[in-house]
């Protein structure tokens, strides 16, 4: 069994606010001290199961993509830093057998959930088949395309709330309870590392009995994009194949879910930026 992760940050245990989140501001080294803690929680985990084949892939998923301390990894744990990946959070997904999300967070609109969005600040509300989704639901169904189950997705309760109702067969694992936004209700170091190496041997478990559902959309793949303002869906008309559905959505239509994706980034790309005004 080949297992790879996705991390990002605004899930981690001890995460709250923006200061912890970007390189540069004053917090953010605690915030990868943080990071690593729930990351060798799995890793130890995973170390010692006596099935897995090859390698451990990390792929570091959160802003610019070079967070996790590469020197601090283990023997038998490899990591894909950087960004610029044709995948994005999801680089690496392809050749596994397993996935799994660490460190995860609510979707864009969620109440009092610690730092919700949806891959971008320019981006309001998602939906995938009619099906409204996050970061956990786009990264999920690109597993799905290359038949790859997600076994245990890490983060605040309110994103358990999100993940059982779209992946069920799933493991989700609360290492914080969120009070707003930028607030939460933190469990202590131990009590973390005990749920995520718990959340950790169920998945696997649950890997071998053949339990774990792949997230598959069916084609062709139906997306809308509701952005912040209206020029945001302006400069998203430059991206072929995209309807302006109303002021701020747009909408488009794609063969496969792969294709979705790249579009969607496109999209976000395009939007990037506030307004002047």
């Amino acid at each position: 069994m080949r297992v790879w992760i996705s991390v990002d940050m605004e899930g981690i245990s001890g995460i709250v606010e923006r200061r912890q989140l970007l390189p540069g501001q004053d917090q953010y080294e605690r915030g990868r001290i943080s990071l690593m803690h729930d990351l060798d929680a799995v890793l130890t985990e995973l170390r010692a199961a006596p099935d897995l084949e090859g390698d451990i892939v990390v792929n570091d998923s959160h802003d610019g993509m070079l967070n996790v301390l590469w020197d601090q990894r283990p023997p038998g744990v490899r990591l894909i830093s950087g960004g610029t990946k044709a995948l994005s959070m999801n680089q690496g997904v392809e050749s596994a057998d397993l996935a799994l999300f660490i460190g995860y967070h609510a979707m864009a609109g969620t109440a009092a959930a610690v730092m919700d969005h949806t891959y971008s600040g320019e981006i309001f509300r998602v939906t995938l088949n009619g099906q409204e989704v996050g970061e956990t639901g786009i990264n999920a169904a690109v597993a799905g395309y290359y038949g790859v189950p997600v076994g245990l997705v890490s983060g605040d309760d309110k994103l358990a709330r999100e993940v059982g109702a779209l992946l069920p067969s799933a493991v989700s694992v609360t290492v914080k309870e969120a009070v707003s936004r930028n607030s939460a209700l933190l469990l202590s170091a131990y009590e973390v590392d005990q749920r995520l190496r718990a959340g950790v041997t169920q998945a696997l478990s649950r890997a071998r009995q053949g339990s774990l559902t792949p997230y598959r959309v069916d084609s062709p793949t139906h997306w809308t994009m509701t952005l912040m303002t209206s020029d945001m869906a302006e400069r998203a008309m430059y991206c072929p194949g995209i309807q302006r559905l109303d002021g701020r959505t747009v909408g488009f239509i794609t063969d496969t879910v792969l294709e979705g994706f790249r579009a969607f980034y496109t999209v976000m790309g395009l939007a990037s930026g506030r307004p002047l005004y």
